[in-house]
């Protein structure tokens, strides 16, 4: 009975150290239609970058502001920065509306809001932290679940992107914290709002985005090897013991 004993705690140990190591992680980043996140390391379940409409403005607005959010799946493109905008952030893609649509394209993107929504799957419930980086052009507005994390950035005189915050020339990262997620297979939407109220008119005007983005349920850190090893060999420790004793 004493052996059985032992032999319960122990495999209790390496449950409740197995139960320690599990974590939620998801890696998103944008990427154009065609194309799989799996391919380019990102949590497999995100879909690609989709295009759910579009609201036009004739003059760009003083302070961007949400429009209606909109659902649709048309098709997104793959872009080429060009030294113009900033290289893409790690192996994200950056993305637009048309083919043409990029620095040196044969496209200037009509004055408006330009939705994009990306989804993805989670184990779901709250205290997910991580962070985003996120270039646009020419600046945007990130809702996780129809709640803003990432406001518009500045214009300014607007002679390439935003003046300060989200801009096309380096990424802004911000931290993402006590965030709750939705359980259930792409239950969670990542939406983007691209503000193209460019000056430079046709055909120098692109419009774009770029961004990765990273969230962990927890903390939960990864046990040390080391301290699972020595947990494991007190156990055994505790065993012969009692064996000796018995």
């Amino acid at each position: 009975m004493k052996r059985v004993s032992g032999m319960v705690v122990l495999s209790a140990v390496f449950a409740a150290s197995a139960q320690f190591a599990l974590a939620d992680t998801i890696t998103l980043g944008s990427f154009a239609t065609g194309t799989t996140a799996a391919s380019l390391g990102f949590s497999a379940s995100q879909t690609a970058m989709n295009l759910a409409g579009f609201t036009a403005f004739a003059t760009p607005p003083v302070v961007a502001s949400t429009p209606p959010l909109q659902s649709g799946t048309a098709s997104t493109f793959a872009l080429a920065p060009n030294g113009t905008w900033g290289a893409p952030i790690g192996k994200s893609t950056w993305i637009g509306n048309t083919a043409g649509a990029g620095p040196g394209g044969s496209v200037s993107p009509a004055f408006g809001y330009y939705q994009y929504n990306t989804t993805f799957s989670a184990t779901g419930g709250a205290g997910y932290t991580g962070s985003i980086d996120l270039m646009a052009d020419d600046t945007a507005e990130v809702l996780l679940n129809g709640i803003v994390v990432v406001p518009f950035g500045v214009l300014g005189s607007d002679t390439h992107c935003a003046a300060s915050g989200v801009s096309c020339l380096t990424g802004t990262i911000v931290p993402l914290t006590g965030i709750t997620l939705l359980t259930g297979t792409n239950a969670n939407v990542l939406t983007f709002i691209v503000e193209q109220a460019g000056t430079m008119g046709p055909p120098g005007d692109p419009a774009g985005l770029d961004f990765t983005a990273n969230l962990a349920s927890g903390p939960v850190p990864e046990p040390n090897p080391l301290i699972l090893l020595g947990t494991g060999l007190l156990g055994v420790a505790g065993l012969c013991r009692k064996r000796l004793v018995a």
